[in-house]
């Protein structure tokens, strides 16, 4: 009888230790809430990339940081200039006709990736979505077997848009880097990349 009255006890205060141990884990330790403005934290964007090569191609090292710290709506008034001067300056290697950079800086300005979804999922592709021709105006976005590379390489030194062909005159060497996709396959599940080669 003393051993049933001593393990109903027992068990009672294991029980009262974990209903504690329950509410505690339950309980406000102070951790910041999304809702409460009281103790909402603020965080520093440090990098941001939206088109392929825009930031590594149209500007200068020394602006990554300025590029990688705005949102996309900064883009034209901060990024604009710098595009610009990178494609039609005085020390340019890409010699282009202030039309012409006009144009390309509006198709890569803002930054992002536009995926039209009100278009053809089978024009998908990377600045397939600007209505100048031979562009398709087609759904955007980017595939994994675009080469990026080489199309940025042509918008910068190329005339894709039909528009500067004297500027890009004595460029198409430096249109494309030459090297076509390699990967040793794309899979029809996630993560859709092969294994690195």
């Amino acid at each position: 009888m003393m051993f049933r009255t001593l393990a109903r006890g027992l068990l009672a205060r294991l029980l009262f230790v974990a209903a504690g141990l329950a509410v505690a884990g339950c309980s406000d330790d102070g951790a910041t809430s999304p809702t409460d403005p009281a103790n909402m934290r603020s965080f520093d964007q440090v990098q941001r990339l939206g088109n392929p090569l825009v930031s590594e191609v149209l500007l200068q090292k020394a602006d990554h940081p300025l590029h990688g710290s705005i949102g996309p709506d900064e883009d034209v008034a901060l990024d604009g200039p710098r595009v610009l001067a990178f494609l039609t300056g005085p020390n340019s290697v890409a010699g282009r006709s202030a039309n012409y950079a006009n144009v390309l800086a509006g198709v890569l300005l803002p930054d992002m990736l536009i995926v039209q979804t009100d278009k053809d999922p089978g024009t998908a592709g990377w600045l397939n979505w600007v209505g100048v021709p031979p562009l398709a105006n087609g759904w955007g976005g980017r595939k994994l077997t675009d080469d990026v590379t080489g199309l940025a390489l042509l918008a910068v030194f190329g005339d894709p848009f039909g528009l500067d062909p004297q500027g890009a005159q004595g460029k198409s060497a430096l249109t494309t880097d030459n090297v076509a996709f390699d990967s040793p396959g794309i899979t029809p599940t996630f993560p859709y990349l092969a294994p690195p080669n």
